[in-house]
């Protein structure tokens, strides 16, 4: 009899001791080291603004063309983003399939541009980075 109330507190005591063991898990550390002798450097470019678009307008399409926007090495991006402004509100359009997303020519053309007054502009792009937005081209009007 002694042996089993032995047994049985031997139980009880490990069924309520493991569990709060359990949950007392330590957090995992890391910690980075360097070491080592010498210098690093690094360069980083700028990423250049777009060159003001010239768009030319034939019935509903529009031609766009603009200089290349380059690094200063000289490398040119990888591409440009076109946007198209209502030239007397301001508000953006959405830009035709000939000059959406990342154009990687210096012209584009926009088939079926709907009527009114606009303005274009083109932004660099590279990877992830963007540069800075051209001056608009001049006002064109599409009938």
């Amino acid at each position: 009899m002694r042996r089993l109330r032995f047994r049985l507190r031997l139980l009880l005591g490990l069924g309520l001791a493991l569990p709060l063991a359990l949950v007392h898990i330590p957090w995992a550390q890391a910690a980075w080291s360097s070491g080592g002798a010498g210098t690093a450097s690094a360069l980083a470019d700028t990423m250049p603004a777009g060159n003001q678009p010239v768009a030319a307008v034939s019935g509903t399409t529009v031609t766009l063309q603009w200089s290349a926007a380059l690094f200063p090495g000289g490398q040119g991006t990888a591409g440009y983003l076109i946007r198209r402004f209502d030239a007397a509100t301001g508000t953006e359009g959405t830009v035709g399939a000939g000059c959406s997303g990342t154009v990687t020519a210096t012209t584009c053309t926009e088939l079926n541009v709907p009527a009114g007054s606009w303005t274009y502009t083109d932004t660099p792009v590279q990877d992830n980075w963007t540069g800075g937005q051209s001056a608009s081209s001049a006002a064109i009007t599409v009938s």
